[in-house]
C-alpha cells in the first residue's frame, strides 16, 4: 500500500457508528481493553476534550472509507511542562500486517505510520520534546513498535502494575 492510499485525519462525530464495530482484538486482555474503549467511551471523550487536556483522536482510512488504524493523544495533565502522551494506537484486524510505502521508499506498519503522525502533530502543537506511551508489559508487538519509533526508555507505571511506560524524544519528522 502506498502512503497516498491511507488518509489520516481527525475523528469526527460522523465516525462514531463505524467505531462501534471496529475490531482490533484477537482475544488478548490488552487488545480486548483497547477494543472496548475504542468501541465505547474513548471517541466521545476525545470529541469533548477540554483545552487543558488538548486531546486529539485520529483515524486512518483507506480509499473506500474503511478504518484501518486509530490513534489518540493528549497532554498528560500530571506532568509539567506539557508532555504529550499517546493513549492508544490500534490497527484493525483486517489491516494487520499491512505495510505502507513512504515517499522516500521505506516501508512502515500502520501502527508506526500512526505514531509518526501523532509525533508530528505533537511537534506542530509545540509540545515538550519528551513523550511517552503506556503498554501492557505482555504486549510484545507494541513494545517492539516502541523501540522502532524511538521510545526505548522503560519505566514501571506508578498506577497500574501490569503497565510500563515507554519514553523517548519526539523525532524531527519532515
Amino acid at each position: 500500500m502506498n502512503s497516498g492510499e491511507v488518509l489520516i485525519r481527525a475523528l469526527t462525530a460522523d465516525d462514531l457508528p463505524s467505531l462501534r464495530s471496529f475490531r482490533c482484538s484477537t482475544g488478548t486482555p490488552w487488545e480486548d481493553a483497547v477494543e472496548t474503549e475504542v468501541r465505547g467511551p474513548l471517541p466521545r471523550r476525545y470529541l469533548a476534550s477540554s483545552p487543558r487536556f488538548d486531546g486529539r483522536m485520529l483515524i486512518g482510512i483507506d480509499r473506500g472509507g474503511d478504518i484501518l488504524v486509530i490513534g489518540a493523544h493528549h497532554i498528560e495533565p500530571t506532568l509539567e511542562p506539557d508532555v504529550g502522551y499517546t493513549e492508544v494506537v490500534a490497527v484493525s484486524l483486517s489491516a494487520r500486517g499491512t505495510l505502507v510505502a513512504l515517499p522516500e521508499g521505506r516501508e512502515v506498519s500502520l501502527g508506526e505510520l500512526m505514531l509518526f503522525t501523532i509525533f508530528k502533530q505533537m511537534l506542530t502543537l509545540g509540545r515538550h520534546p519528551r513523550t511517552f506511551v503506556r503498554v501492557d508489559r505482555r504486549n510484545r508487538r507494541s513494545l517492539v513498535l516502541c523501540d522502532r519509533v524511538g521510545l526505548p526508555e522503560e519505566r514501571q507505571d506508578p498506577h497500574v502494575d501490569f503497565l510500563v511506560q515507554r519514553w523517548g524524544e519526539l523525532p524531527q519528522i519532515a
